[in-house]
C-alpha cells in the first residue's frame, strides 16, 4: 500500500474515531416514550349499593414510571386550566383539582406535587410531543371517554418528564359537596375530585385495574355519573403509591 493510500485510511479512522466520541454516552437514555391511558364510562349508574371499601392493600398495578424529585424539592409543578369546566366557579374548579393531587401528596413522606399550582386559561394539552408542563383542563374527546392522561418519560428509565389530564368538555361537570356522603347529588354529571384523583394515580406511577373486586379503589378503571367513591385512597391505592415513592 502507498504512503499516501496509508494516511489517507489513518485520517479516515481518526474521523470516525472523532464522530464517534462525539455521540453522548447514554443518549439512548434520552429517548422518549408516551402511555395514554383512558378512564372510559360505565353504562351502569353506580350508586351506594354495589360498592364496598376494600380494606386490603392489593390490587395496584406499577406502571414504572416515576418522578425525579430531586429536580423538584417543592414538589412536581402543575397547571390547572379551569376553563370549559361546565361553568363552575374557577376557585371552586382550583380547589378541587388541588384536593385530589394532594390526596396523593398526603400518603408519602417526599414532596409529591406543588402546593401552588399555576393557574393559566390559555394551557393546553398535546397527545403529539411534549412541552415539559403539567397541564389539568377541559376539552373534547370522543364519547365514552370521560378522562384522558398522557404521560411523556424517558424510555430506559421510566422517568417522567411531562403529564398532562384532559377532562371531557363534552360532559356535564359538578362537585358533590358531600365528599363521598350516603347520597349521590349529582345528576348526569361526572365529580371533578373523583375523576381527577383517578388521573392522578397515573401521573404517580399507577395503572388501571378492572377487577371487580376493587371496584371502590381510586384506580379502578371505569366510572359512572354522581360517583364519589374515589375521592379518598384505599389502602391498595396507598399501597401502590409508596411502593413508588417509600411510606
Amino acid at each position: 500500500m502507498g504512503i499516501k493510500k496509508v494516511i489517507s485510511a489513518l485520517l479516515l479512522v481518526s474521523m470516525l474515531t472523532m464522530m464517534l466520541s462525539a455521540v453522548p454516552v447514554g443518549a439512548d437514555a434520552n429517548k422518549l416514550s408516551v402511555r395514554i391511558f383512558i378512564k372510559y364510562a360505565n353504562p351502569v349508574e353506580q350508586t351506594t349499593a354495589n360498592v364496598v371499601d376494600i380494606g386490603d392493600n392489593n390490587g395496584y398495578e406499577l406502571l414504572g414510571l416515576w418522578w425525579d424529585l430531586g429536580k423538584y424539592p417543592s414538589g412536581v409543578p402543575y397547571i390547572i386550566n379551569p376553563k370549559n369546566s361546565y361553568r363552575i366557579a374557577k376557585s371552586d374548579v382550583v380547589a378541587e383539582v388541588k384536593a385530589s393531587l394532594e390526596s396523593w401528596d398526603a400518603t408519602v413522606t417526599v414532596e409529591l406535587y406543588n402546593d401552588n399550582p399555576t393557574v393559566d386559561t390559555r394551557a393546553t394539552t398535546s397527545t403529539r410531543r411534549p412541552d415539559y408542563k403539567n397541564v389539568i383542563t377541559w376539552g373534547p374527546l370522543r364519547p365514552g371517554i370521560v378522562a384522558q392522561t398522557t404521560i411523556w418519560y424517558y424510555s430506559a428509565t421510566g422517568e417522567i418528564v411531562d403529564a398532562d389530564i384532559t377532562l371531557n368538555s363534552s360532559y356535564k361537570w359538578g362537585i358533590d359537596r358531600d365528599d363521598e356522603g350516603t347520597g349521590y347529588t349529582l345528576t348526569k354529571a361526572f365529580d371533578i375530585q373523583d375523576i381527577v384523583t383517578h388521573e392522578a394515580g397515573h401521573w404517580s406511577g399507577l395503572g388501571d385495574i378492572y377487577d371487580t373486586t376493587y371496584r371502590a379503589m381510586t384506580m379502578y378503571g371505569y366510572t359512572t355519573y354522581g360517583e364519589t367513591i374515589k375521592i379518598s385512597l384505599e389502602p391498595g391505592d396507598i399501597a401502590g403509591v409508596q411502593a413508588v415513592y417509600g411510606a
